[in-house]
């Protein structure tokens, strides 16, 4: 171990052209939040909202699970915002965040199919360019 010094600098990553990944998986959760925010909105003014099946609520009625969708709107907004900032931290807690709305959507497909599987899909995109690309947005 005589050749090796713990103190030198390493080179910083490359940055490529997919650093805008992240951005736009920043800017996709922020929109993602704000969106599940007013559909949860939506359904605690207005709990029969849905065409499809109210019954099916994951949280009993529709009215709880709009309080459980704006909870996650929330957390999905503020950690979108933290994203921008490129720490690992948020790029941590981003993964499980979009996993938990991921999770929660699933669980959702029985009130709002469609706007699920949108949902579900953005999570889905917002975790693999964190997972892929989220050390070249603290790099550029």
């Amino acid at each position: 171990m005589a050749g090796t010094n713990m103190n030198t600098r390493r080179e910083p990553t490359e940055v490529t052209g997919w650093t805008g990944w992240i951005a736009f998986a920043s800017f996709v959760m922020m929109l993602s939040g704000a969106l599940s925010l007013l559909t949860g909105f939506f359904a605690v003014i207005r709990n029969n909202w849905t065409m499809w099946n109210n019954n099916g609520a994951p949280f009993g009625t529709t009215y709880w699970w709009g309080w459980w969708t704006m909870i996650v709107g929330v957390v999905v907004i503020a950690i979108g915002a933290a994203l921008m900032r490129g720490s690992m931290f948020a790029r941590t807690v981003a993964v499980f965040v979009a996993g938990g709305s991921l999770i929660s959507q699933f669980l959702s497909l029985n009130v709002a199919p469609f706007w699920s599987l949108t949902i579900i899909a953005i999570d889905v995109v917002v975790i693999w360019a964190v997972m892929m690309h989220g050390r070249e947005l603290r790099d550029a």
